[in-house]
């Protein structure tokens, strides 16, 4: 009984040790495949530049469609490397925390390094698919970023020559689009010079 209870014990200690591994998530989800409909969920995806090395990935949200409720939503990108199992930790892993717009949908954004966007998914869990109960654990359904990034090339090539896929950066506080600041005054306009009466044609000079 001692020998059974210490191989127990040992194997509780090792799942424990690899769960807290700085860099691993783990949990039991079947990943679904693609959908002409997409499941039914209705969503945007938006890369924004935020200077330096980083983007801003915004998530919005419009129908659940068929996965409703939704359980999570998170950006994750697996590392290149593999470890002597042959699985993969994360290089990112953010949940996408969603709220209420004035629209009436939910949107979410995180920020992340430019170096995994080629790598980046957005993934979305679900314990119901078609209102049935996914058994064990969850249903995934991810959504690889380069997808909106070569659709937003594409675009900025055709309308706009080739431009960066990236949007430009907002405005800073306190300007303007163009980069004006807000507040300031416009120069004032120079005063209108006075010129001298045109000399007289030579046929009126002095006779």
């Amino acid at each position: 009984m001692s020998i059974r209870l210490s191989r127990l014990a040992t194997a509780l200690l090792v799942v424990a040790a690899v769960l807290l591994m700085p860099g691993r998530g783990w949990a039991i989800y079947d990943v679904l495949g693609p959908s002409k409909d997409e499941w039914g969920l209705k969503y945007e995806v938006q890369v924004n530049d935020a200077g330096g090395d980083t983007v801003t990935v915004v998530f919005t949200l419009a129908d659940e469609g068929r996965l409703k409720p939704l359980s999570s939503i998170e950006l994750f990108a697996f590392s290149k490397e593999t470890d002597n199992q042959g699985g993969h930790s994360y290089d990112v892993k953010e949940p996408i925390e969603l709220k209420a717009t004035r629209d009436g949908r939910q949107a979410g954004q995180v920020r992340m390094r430019k170096e995994f966007l080629n790598r980046a998914q957005i993934r979305i869990l679900t314990k119901m698919v078609d209102g049935r109960l996914q058994q064990p654990g969850y249903a995934a359904y991810e959504v690889p970023i380069s997808k909106f990034m070569k659709k937003r090339l594409s675009e900025n090539r055709a309308g706009q020559g080739g431009q960066s896929p990236f949007p430009p950066k907002a405005p800073e506080d306190g300007t303007v689009p163009d980069g004006s600041q807000t507040g300031s005054k416009a120069p004032a306009a120079a005063a209108p010079r006075t010129l001298p009466p045109a000399a007289p044609p030579a046929s009126k000079l002095a006779k």
